[in-house]
């Protein structure tokens, strides 16, 4: 994350805390935090400028949501507004961020076996730590 990104995100994650919003369950409308952020649609543009605009307001948020892991709360999106999760919640956002790594290490997994042996070294030790991580993923009981 640029320097740009870190300025944007700390003046949303302000604006939060000055507006009692980082709490368990509080809610911001997507509108506000786009307001907070003075981003505006412009009516017509190309795809790569509401891309833009998509991810400015993406980064400031992600540097609000680490910021709040590092608090024991999640910031989810749902249907462009926002909201942290109640502690109750973060059980099933947990076993959303395994269930990703599981499938992330089987692409390593695949990409490493099927890679043709060449000029660069064998992908056997990738393949051999991708299969132990996702080995550690799995629930013991």
């Amino acid at each position: 994350m640029d320097k740009y990104s870190v300025e944007v995100g700390r003046g949303l994650f302000s604006w939060l805390e000055e507006n009692n919003l980082i709490e368990y369950g509080s809610v911001f409308l997507g509108d506000k935090v786009r307001e907070v952020l003075e981003i505006k649609y412009p009516k017509t543009a190309g795809r790569q400028t509401f891309a833009d605009i998509a991810l400015y307001e993406l980064s400031a948020i992600d540097y609000c949501r680490n910021i709040l892991l590092g608090q024991g709360k999640y910031l989810a999106c749902s249907k462009g507004d926002y909201r942290i999760l109640l502690v109750s919640e973060n059980f099933e956002q947990c076993e959303r961020y395994m269930k990703s790594a599981n499938k992330k290490l089987n692409r390593s997994i695949k990409l490493s076996r099927n890679t043709p042996i060449g000029d660069h070294p064998p992908l056997n030790n990738q393949t051999v730590r991708a299969l132990m991580q996702k080995e550690s993923l799995r629930p013991k009981i």
